[in-house]
């Protein structure tokens, strides 16, 4: 069965001391894998301890703000960029990471309308950054996910498809798609072709389970048994991860509409269990 994991968010805003004691909960939750939100590049030693203490597989998130775009026609956030995810890397390896996922191509949160010279020059400084990056995954053992995001976070690339342009842009095999169903429910005309299209690709290095309001596998509106059906017929190989958000994170709601954190962990978890043992695979 795939490693299930859950990302950090839902229980802190980003990577810091509150971190502490949130690597065991996970696993004492029965979660097989554990992503960190790398808001900071470096990972605090006694973090890193417990992480490989745990157990878990482990996943790393990028967290892009302004100042870091590989897609940048400056050279600055270019080489910040660059700088920054080749710590993440290095981050990965002393903890056996085994990917690196999120929006690598850009960053800042832009969204803008450009010329077709323009956008396509953005587009070949983003291709150009990530080869040099993957050459540098590819030292330290690890693979790179890219992620479309929903249009109100980046005009580059909303859908897989794109991406998958991108990936084979990028001619690496290290590089691969980062599959976000809470995107996707923003941005793909219909979720499953689009998720179907991306598997049968070969390229799907990771995936985000979550719901369209940033709830658990198994809340909201989205198919879920279609959903998990098309991972298992294509035998997707890899993590399946839970991106919640705790209250004041990246895409947590201005109200709480969710369980508590650990129930929240918990309830997704035993969704995605009782899919998966109901089917012989757990």
């Amino acid at each position: 069965m795939n490693k299930l994991g859950i990302n950090l968010w839902n229980w802190v805003q980003g990577l810091g001391p509150d971190c502490l004691g949130l690597p065991r909960k996970a696993a004492g939750l029965g979660f097989t894998a554990v992503e960190l939100p790398m808001t900071t590049a470096l990972v605090d030693p006694k973090l890193a301890a417990e992480v490989r203490e745990s157990g878990l597989e482990v996943s790393l998130c990028a967290s892009l703000g302004a100042g870091r775009d590989l897609s940048s026609f400056d050279e600055g956030p270019r080489a910040a960029a660059l700088d920054y995810l080749t710590a993440c890397l290095e981050s990965g390896r002393v903890l056996g990471a085994s990917v690196l996922c999120g929006p690598l191509y850009t960053g800042g949160g832009k969204r803008h309308w450009l010329s077709e010279s323009d956008r396509r020059r953005e587009w070949d400084l983003a291709a150009a950054g990530l080869r040099e990056l993957a050459r540098r995954a590819e030292e330290c053992g690890m693979r790179l996910a890219l992620e479309p995001l929903n249009r109100y976070r980046t005009s580059i690339a909303n859908t897989s498809a794109q991406i998958l342009r991108m990936v084979e842009d990028v001619g690496h095999k290290s590089v691969g798609l980062h599959f976000d169903t809470y995107h996707a429910c923003l941005e793909e005309k219909d979720l499953l072709s689009a998720l179907e299209s991306a598997l049968q690709s070969g390229r799907v290095y990771h995936f985000h389970a979550c719901a369209n309001n940033r709830g658990a596998p198994g809340q909201g509106v989205l198919p879920w048994v279609q959903i998990l059906d098309l991972l298992v017929r294509y035998r997707y190989p890899y993590h399946i991860t839970m991106e919640t958000f705790a209250l004041g994170g990246l895409d947590s709601s201005w109200v709480q509409v969710h369980e508590e954190p650990d129930q929240l962990a918990a309830n997704g978890l035993r969704y995605l269990k009782d899919y998966f043992t109901a089917r012989g695979l757990c």
